[in-house]
């Protein structure tokens, strides 16, 4: 498997005397940065008169093709697309002043390339002027970031047509928001009085900022020309047939040979965390597992499921290394389950799905990992779906993690690793969800006829990245591997049916539930320090850390599949092993021109030979930026940038660069593309096997908001987690770490309070 630079050797084993060491935040590691960062205020393009006609031609056409809706509903605002050049997509070439000028409303972004903004009469007209007349330098550099002016009409609001509309007959609907209030108000209430008056019957699903959206059912029932009063309304950003989403079994196949009477799993079940379940159920017959289903909430009764799916998922938490004859690779950290049947065999609609899912959560948001091994769609490659801006939402106003399914690639033709192709295999919804950990699968066993070796990407396992670049899955885990032609069989995981009988099945359900179980051990491994609580970003940083620790540098082809890796023990999530020294940064940012900085970084002497640092640093962080559903590619509202390297002066050189280096040019679309510029999680990597000179090292952080992002009221906390590690597995690291950590007086204390229960 390709890799880049790694260790000459396999590091030592996690050891629970040697627990990472906690650094909290401290005021005086904030300072004010000079000057004024990100540029701006260039011509990118010459504007002449020729450029202007162009661009006046381009909203004279537009307004054309939005005349239909403004004569139907003069006070509502119609919405332009201000197509940006690849060079003017960033923050500091928006077309900010422009906007202003004409007095045009923000209304969010489509793709990245696409502002959009709302307008009346009177600011189209405006508009029209600013571009033709006005010729500030501002306005000029405004005017060269477009590259087109463009209608948001009903072919933008539904895409795939009113048909599929009537066909599917339920529907969701988004609603364009502003920076008004009133704005919005009227954009709510014209289209809930529509809907009443064509006596459709609706849901609204709360957002976690801003207005609901809208679940409407009974469309296949709708008479004549009544869909065309709620498409033609502009006010409307987006109407779509709603997603149905689905357990996804593979194959199972009844195992042979050794009766399940014979495989129960230790009794053992107190003291242990527990995970829910938010699955088709888990059957009372499973007397296996009996023991450890402590809890149960019900939505769905038979004959709407079988059960299967969500045994076969409570089986792994429950007992996925004894079930499968205590395999190294799976965790031996088992836990107890509350069982949510939420789900349909036949699958279920997301508006159903996130009114369950809200109301589960609501009811136990003690329990603090949640299994979602469901898949829907394919996710877009520039918004993300409502049902995983959903868990975004939960997992903000009840601090849950979500560990969630990659989802399953079955069609045809089958995915050969390591050959490139153009399959539609994107990770599903909602795995893209940016506040979830999500879990795609790796093989664990060769065998004949299996179509993948041992530790490589599961051929059914779909693939990142999500939305907008966003690194996606977070890690892998064991789902099973499969036979040819696509069978369970050897290679397989062994889960528990409804029959209480052991059966050989595959897939990303199966891998995220042995994640769900580590992370669920990690969490509880924190509760009780007295200055710091688990959080839903710190425990996905150390899962992703311990990911990282396990496994090879990856580069950016091979992390579309196996992201940071799988993590073999939730003992590297909390412990080091000797010849590595581990420091978890709580580092609470202030947005604009103020850095967060540690300096001097302790560095143990045994990495420093001839004066230069020989080693591998890894470095994980994970932050809960602002979150916006209406803001479409933008969605992620705020960035933090990471520096570790040398200081001089008051600058710092970064030495340790993100997991994609080409992503560092100038271009926000290459920044975003390669660099991560704008995901939630930072993975920072890099071995000095030739060394690298310095007397002063740091760790440094800084954070920054988009366009028309409201100042925070509160500092963005980021978990930073930074590994130094030896190339020969010396011993001496951590020992030398300590002694370092000591000389530069930082106040540390160890990151767990127990130690995770193992089986």
């Amino acid at each position: 498997m390709a890799r880049k630079n790694t260790p000459a050797q396999q590091p030592l084993n996690a050891r629970v005397e040697n627990p990472f060491l906690h650094i909290p935040f401290q005021p005086k590691d904030l300072s004010s940065i000079e000057g004024n960062p990100g540029g701006g205020g260039k011509e990118l393009v010459v504007v002449d008169a020729a450029y202007r006609q162009a661009l006046s031609k381009n909203l004279t056409d537009a307004h054309l093709v939005l005349a239909h809706e403004q004569v139907l509903h003069p006070q509502a605002l119609t919405h332009l697309v201000l197509k940006l050049r690849e060079k003017g997509i960033a923050k500091s070439h928006r077309p900010t002043v422009l906007a202003e000028e004409a007095s045009l409303e923000p209304a969010g972004h489509a793709r990245i390339d696409e502002m959009l903004v709302g307008a009346s009469a009177h600011s189209l007209s405006a508009l029209s002027r600013v571009i033709l007349q006005r010729n500030t330098k501002k306005i000029r550099c405004n005017l060269s970031a477009i590259e087109a002016i463009q209608p948001w009409d009903r072919q933008r609001r539904n895409p795939a047509g009113s048909k599929q509309l009537l066909d599917h007959g339920r529907a969701v609907l988004r609603l364009f928001q502003y920076q008004h209030d009133s704005l919005n108000t009227f954009n709510y209430e014209t289209v809930l009085r529509t809907l009443k008056s064509l006596s459709l019957p609706f849901v609204e699903i709360a957002q976690g900022r801003g207005l609901p959206i809208i679940g409407i059912q009974d469309l296949d029932k709708i008479q004549g020309d009544s869909l065309d009063m709620i498409l033609d309304f502009p006010g409307i950003r987006s109407i779509y047939a709603e997603q149905v989403f689905r357990p996804r079994n593979t194959v199972l196949k009844p195992q042979s040979g050794t009766s399940a009477s014979q495989a129960q799993p230790t009794e053992q079940s107190i003291g242990l965390p527990t995970v829910a379940v938010f699955d088709t159920g888990v059957s009372t017959d499973a007397k296996l597992i009996e023991h450890y289903v402590k809890t149960r909430d019900t939505y769905v009764l038979p004959p709407d499921t079988n059960f299967e799916h969500g045994t076969a998922v409570a089986s792994l938490i429950a007992g996925g290394a004894h079930f499968n004859d205590k395999h190294a690779w799976l965790p031996t950290t088992p836990a107890q389950i509350h069982d949510v049947c939420a789900l349909e065999i036949s699958g279920s609609h997301m508006s159903d799905l996130e009114l369950r899912l809200r109301a589960a959560v609501q009811r136990r948001p003690d329990v603090k990992i949640w299994n979602i091994s469901i898949g829907g769609e394919s996710c877009d490659e520039s918004l993300f779906s409502d049902f995983a801006m959903t868990l975004d939402e939960l997992s903000d106003k009840y601090q849950v993690l979500f560990v969630v399914a990659a989802g399953n690639y079955n069609d045809l033709p089958r995915r050969q690793w390591q050959t490139p192709s153009t399959l539609d295999d994107r990770i599903s919804c909602p795995g893209e969800s940016v506040r979830a950990l999500t879990v795609g699968s790796i093989a664990h066993i060769d065998a004949a006829d299996a179509l993948s070796g041992a530790g490589h990407p599961a051929p059914y396992s779909r693939c990142g990245p999500g939305p907008v670049f966003t690194p996606k899955p977070d890690i892998t885990h064991v789902g099973g591997g499969v036979h040819a032609p696509w069978n369970a069989g050897l290679a397989s995981l062994k889960v528990l049916g409804p029959d209480d009988r052991l059966h050989y099945g595959f897939g990303t359900s199966y891998a995220a539930p042995l994640a769900s179980s580590m992370a669920a051990h990690a969490w509880q491994a924190l509760v009780g320090r007295p200055t710091l609580n688990p959080s839903p970003s710190l425990v996905k940083a150390l899962m992703i850390h311990a990911a990282q620790l396990s496994s090879p540098d990856y580069d950016s082809f091979h992390r579309r599949y196996l992201g940071a890796g799988r993590p073999d023990d939730v003992l590297k999530a909390l412990y080091d092993s000797d010849d590595s020294f581990t420091l978890v940064f709580q580092a609470n940012l202030v947005p604009g021109n103020m850095r967060w900085r540690k300096t001097p970084y302790p560095i143990p002497d045994v990495l420093i030979q001839d004066g230069k640092f020989r080693g591998e640093i890894i470095i994980t962080a994970a932050y809960a930026p602002p979150l916006d559903p209406n803001a479409g590619s933008e969605y992620v509202r705020a960035n933090v940038e990471l520096s570790f390297g040398v200081i001089t002066g008051d600058t710092i050189k970064g030495m340790v660069p993100m997991d994609s280096e080409e992503g560092q040019s100038g271009y926000e679309i290459a920044q975003i593309s390669s660099g991560s510029k704008w995901s939630p999680v930072k993975v920072h990597r890099k071995s000095f096997t030739n060394g690298a000179a310095g007397k002063q090292w740091g760790l440094q952080a800084k954070a920054r908001l988009r366009a028309y992002e409201p100042d925070l009221t509160e500092a963005l906390p980021v978990s930073i987690i930074v590994t130094l590690r030896s190339l020969e597995g010396d011993p001496q690291v951590r020992a030398a770490g300590l002694r370092a950590l000591s000389q530069c007086n930082w106040i540390n204390t160890p990151l767990p309070v127990r130690v995770p229960i193992r089986l």
